[in-house]
């Protein structure tokens, strides 16, 4: 008489799932967009400054993608040359109508061809450090963040006056981190990449002479409930060089910071629009400012600078509300 058959036994499971074939999560894909206009040596360092990020854990794929502001092309050979050394994709665009909006929706538009899942923002004046990907990467993770905004540090040229780095206007001071910010701008942020696929291109052309078309599109999209958020620890290093370290730039440059501000308010759908506390703001600003002046003046050119900027911030929100508008980037320097 044969034997019965012994019964089968199922195999563990943990058993059947070490047997099967490890599928590895796809590498998270970033874009790194840059706008340049005529700054090969600056360009250069922050190319330089890029591949030699480091990464605490798998390396994601990162994407360089650098779009010329020059109808002329003149940043091709300097990315052409960086990218035969770069351990990363390196992808050269020219926009030729000089428009620093029109720029950063070309770099977006091919981010979103490639399939990125986040788009970050750096400009050509500065270098970013080993881990600041990486932070910003850990911040969004961490927060679910839509964007994350890094630090910005200056680095001004020898020979600056003391006073123009002692004022204190060109630094960055973000809160702690995981904090909810208002608003962002592209000298240093990672961005979501669905928050930048919308109807239309993300940033306003009508914003390409005067700045802040990054302001307005983080602006409208933080009131509409998208989670900005800080990492004052993803810093980048921001070139100040000697003709920016003088008092009639600082002040022009609040002057236009003010103007543009409201604009940006103007700009959004009347019922997110704030004009009237910006412009409530402004006005306290510069009215603080002027009447600090006269003791300002006695304790030095940085005190008396940081005055005259919150007036000149003031007189620009002023003017934009009698229809002046301010066109910083119509000079050949951006």
């Amino acid at each position: 008489m044969t034997p019965p058959e012994p019964p089968a036994v199922a195999a563990p499971r943990g058993r059947a799932a070490r047997a099967a074939p490890a599928v590895e999560a796809p590498a998270v894909h970033v874009a790194v967009c840059i706008a340049t206009f005529r700054r090969p040596e600056l360009l250069r360092g922050l190319l330089a400054s890029l591949g030699a990020m480091a990464w605490r854990r798998a390396a994601p794929r990162v994407t360089l993608l650098v779009v010329d502001n020059d109808v002329a092309g003149s940043a091709r050979a300097t990315v052409e040359a960086a990218a035969r050394a770069l351990p990363l994709d390196t992808v050269y665009l020219v926009e030729p109508v000089r428009n620093i909006a029109l720029a950063r929706n070309r770099g977006v538009a091919r981010a979103l061809e490639l399939g990125a899942d986040f788009i970050a923002f750096v400009d050509d004046d500065e270098v970013v450090r080993a881990d600041w990907l990486q932070r910003l990467l850990d911040a969004q993770a961490r927060w679910g963040a839509d964007a994350v905004c890094g630090n910005v540090v200056p680095r001004f040229s020898p020979g600056a006056p003391a006073w123009a780095e002692r004022a204190g206007l060109f630094a960055q001071s973000l809160p702690r981190p995981g904090t909810r910010l208002p608003v962002a701008s592209t000298n240093n942020v990672l961005v979501r990449a669905g928050l930048l696929r919308g109807a239309g291109p993300p940033f306003d052309p009508a914003f390409g002479v005067t700045g802040s078309s990054d302001s307005l599109f983080f602006l409208r999209e933080a009131r509409r409930g998208a989670r900005v958020v800080a990492e004052p620890g993803a810093v980048v290093e921001e070139h100040i060089p000697p003709a920016r370290s003088s008092a009639g730039w600082i002040t022009r440059r609040a002057f236009r910071v003010g103007n543009a501000a409201v604009y940006c308010e103007r700009a959004l759908p009347r019922r997110e629009r704030r004009v009237g506390q910006r412009i409530a703001r402004a006005s306290l600003r510069m009215g603080a400012s002027v009447a600090a002046l006269p003791v300002a003046a006695l304790l030095g050119r940085a005190r008396l600078l940081r005055a005259l900027y919150g007036v000149c911030y003031g007189a620009g929100a002023m003017a934009a509300l009698a229809g002046y508008r301010y066109a910083e980037y119509r000079e050949l320097d951006r």
